[in-house]
């Protein structure tokens, strides 16, 4: 279980399985869709209904981003 920052700057929990794909698309900055495979398709999915990643679409790519986990005072 990890907690990091929704779209609104609540804590959500994830479970481990989330949290590799949320890892994956942080580390990344941009992940598309078509770099993941099915499983983790239906994860990231599942995160952008809970407001956790961001759908962005780059160029003729479509994927996803984190929201910000840190705040400048």
């Amino acid at each position: 279980m990890k907690a990091v920052k929704d779209k609104n700057d609540f804590l959500s929990l994830i479970s481990n399985p989330e949290t590799r794909v949320f890892n994956k698309v942080d580390l990344q900055g941009f992940t598309g869709v078509n770099t993941l495979d099915e499983r983790e398709q239906y994860i990231a999915e599942e995160l952008y209904k809970k407001d956790v990643l961001r759908k962005v679409r780059k160029g003729a790519n479509i994927g996803y981003k984190t929201y910000p986990q840190k705040k400048k005072l």
